[in-house]
């Protein structure tokens, strides 16, 4: 009796999906650099040519990304005061940057957005209108917090006591520096308090915006 022919193994189905969700996963690992559809294809067993049936380009595929960041999003909350609304939509999105903090370099500097956070930038502003806030001052407003959400993201993500601003600050002078020692000696170590600071300088940001 003849033996039986050995199987070959298939590959799964290459889908849009797959694609993206291997870009995630090597995003957020590795960083946003190494995301190219050269690597990609060597995750996902294909060759280059193969994700362009599914992703039109790099543009495509990183807004692809976003999409799922956004989808990750707290719904923004249909009750509440301005403040609590504000709030609320404000942690969602610092926990969804949390996750993925490549995401602030896509939004930054490639100027790259879901039509996905539509929704819940709606929501910022409605309850900007809600607070009595004319469409001027609530755009301001939505620009600096923001800015403050992009930066908690960035130094939340670089923070490590490895670092060499770590290490400079650790090795500070406090004779030359007297003011700057004693505000670095209230540190707490890299990660500790990342979520605390957020919330206690969004309730202060929200004090210059809002009124206290």
């Amino acid at each position: 009796m003849s033996a039986r022919p050995a199987r070959t193994r298939r590959t799964p189905r290459l889908t849009a999906a797959t694609v993206v969700d291997t870009a995630l996963r090597v995003a957020r690992t590795e960083g946003l650099p190494a995301v190219s559809m050269r690597r990609l294809a060597e995750e996902c067993g294909v060759s280059a040519m193969a994700l362009y049936r599914h992703v039109a380009d790099r543009e495509d595929l990183l807004i692809r990304m976003l999409d799922v960041v956004a989808d990750g999003v707290a719904p923004p909350p249909a009750t509440g005061t301005p403040r609590e609304r504000l709030t609320a939509v404000l942690h969602g999105m610092y926990e969804a940057f949390r996750r993925d903090p490549w995401v602030v370099q896509v939004l930054a500097t490639e100027g790259l957005a879901s039509t996905r956070v539509l929704p819940v930038l709606e929501a910022v502003f409605e309850a900007f209108a809600d607070a009595g806030l004319p469409p001027q001052r609530a755009r301001d407003s939505y620009a600096m917090l923001f800015s403050f959400l992009f930066g908690e993201t960035l130094v939340t993500h670089s923070d490590h006591e490895g670092t060499r601003a770590r290490r400079m600050m650790r090795e500070l002078d406090p004779e030359r520096y007297p003011r700057l020692a004693a505000a670095i000696a209230t540190s707490a170590p890299p990660g500790s308090r990342d979520r605390e600071r957020f919330a206690l300088n969004l309730e202060r940001l929200l004090d210059g915006v809002l009124g206290a």
